[in-house]
C-alpha cells in the first residue's frame, strides 16, 4: 500500500497477488488511511469486492444494454422501449452505479406520483431498472455492496380493475368508430367476443382463422403466455368474419399498434364514454361468457389464462341486474 499527497489531494494505491490494482484519491489523509486499511482487511478475509467497474458505469448504459437484450425477445418490444424511455427522462439515470442509494429511488418514485403516474406504471419503471441493475451486479461485473432499489420503495398497485361496458356504451362505441374506417366497428366487437388481447388481434392473420371448425388460432409467438391456443367462435365472430373484406398484408385486422390508443381515446371522446380501455373488452368477453353458462374451464379456452385466480379476480365481473334476473326468473 502506498499513499502520497498529490495537487492538495491524498492517493491511495494498493497493489496485491490476486487481486487488481486499486486506485483512490480522499481530500483527507485519515480517510485515506481508514479506507486503504478496510479494503486491505477485505481482501486477507476474502470478502473484497471491487466496485472500479461499478463507479464508472452509469445508470442509463446499464439500461440501455438491458433494452437491447429484452427487445430480442419480448412479444411488445414497443413496451419496453417507452418505458426505457421515460425512464430516461429522469436525472437519476446519469448518476454512476455506485452513487445508486435507495433513497433517490425513492425519490424517484415520489416525482412520478407528483406527475399522475398511477402506482401500477411506476412499480414497473422500477421492476425495469431494478433487472438491468441486477444484471449489471451479477453479469456485468459492477458489484454493489448492496441492491439500492428495495421492496419497500415500490408503491402498492391498485385494486384489479372491474369496468365493464355499462348500457349503452357499446352501441355508441359502433356508432362513431364507423368514422375510423371498415375495420373499427368489427375490432370492438370481435374483441368482446374473444375475448383476445390487442396484440393478438392486431396479429390475427386469415389463414389462423378455420371457418370450417368455428376456430381460431393464436400462436405463441403472439401470445402472452407464449404457448399457442385455439379459441371457438361465437356465432357473431363467424358473423363478423364473413363479413369483412380481406386486405392485401393478410391480417385480419390491418391497424397500426402505433396510432391505435389515440384513435381509441377519440372514439370514446367523441361516445362520451370515459375510464373504458381497450383492453377492458377482454374483461367483458369473459364475464359475458360465464353470464352464458360456459364452465370456468371453457372460458380459459378463450382467454388463455394458466391460472384460475388471475381469471376470476381480474378478468370477470358479473353485473349484479343480470344476477338479479337469474335469480327471478
Amino acid at each position: 500500500m502506498q499513499i502520497r499527497k498529490r495537487n492538495g489531494k491524498w492517493s491511495v494505491q494498493i497493489r496485491r497477488r490476486g487481486f487488481k490494482n486499486l486506485y483512490k484519491t480522499f481530500e483527507q489523509k485519515s480517510d485515506a488511511l481508514k479506507w486503504s486499511k478496510q479494503t486491505e482487511v477485505s481482501m486477507d478475509q476474502s470478502r473484497f469486492k471491487d466496485t472500479t467497474n461499478a463507479s464508472k458505469t452509469t445508470l442509463k448504459s446499464v439500461l440501455e444494454r438491458h433494452l437491447t437484450e429484452r427487445i430480442s425477445v419480448v412479444r411488445e418490444p414497443m413496451k419496453e422501449r417507452a418505458r426505457f424511455n421515460s425512464v430516461c427522462k429522469s436525472k437519476i439515470v446519469d448518476k454512476y452505479l455506485s452513487e445508486l442509494t435507495p433513497d433517490l429511488f425513492a425519490k424517484y418514485r415520489d416525482e412520478r406520483k407528483k406527475e399522475g403516474i398511477s402506482n401500477a406504471t411506476i412499480v414497473r419503471e422500477l421492476s425495469f431498472m431494478s433487472v438491468a441493475i441486477t444484471k449489471a451486479i451479477k453479469i456485468y461485473n459492477c458489484w454493489l455492496p448492496e441492491h439500492p432499489i428495495t421492496n419497500d420503495i415500490k408503491p402498492k398497485e391498485a385494486a384489479p380493475r372491474n369496468r365493464r361496458l355499462e348500457e349503452d356504451e357499446l352501441k355508441r362505441l359502433l356508432i362513431f368508430c364507423k368514422e375510423k374506417k371498415i375495420y373499427w366497428c368489427p375490432m370492438i366487437e370481435f374483441a368482446i367476443e374473444t375475448t383476445m388481447r390487442l396484440n393478438e388481434q392486431l396479429t390475427l392473420t386469415w389463414k389462423n382463422i378455420n371457418l370450417k371448425d368455428m376456430t381460431i388460432k393464436v400462436l405463441a409467438m403472439h401470445s402472452k403466455t407464449g404457448v399457442d391456443r385455439v379459441i371457438p367462435l361465437t356465432p357473431r365472430a363467424l358473423e363478423l368474419l364473413k363479413k369483412m373484406p380481406r386486405s392485401l398484408d393478410g391480417r385480419v385486422f390491418p391497424l397500426s399498434y402505433n396510432n391505435f390508443n389515440r384513435t381509441w381515446r377519440a372514439i370514446c371522446k367523441k361516445a362520451s364514454i370515459q375510464g373504458l380501455r381497450w383492453h377492458d373488452l377482454r374483461r367483458e368477453g369473459c364475464s359475458r361468457l360465464l353470464e352464458r353458462g360456459l364452465s370456468i374451464s371453457e372460458v380459459q379456452m378463450f382467454t388463455g389464462h394458466k391460472t384460475v385466480s388471475l381469471m376470476l379476480n381480474t378478468y370477470s365481473s358479473h353485473n349484479p341486474k343480470t344476477v338479479a334476473k337469474k335469480l327471478n326468473a
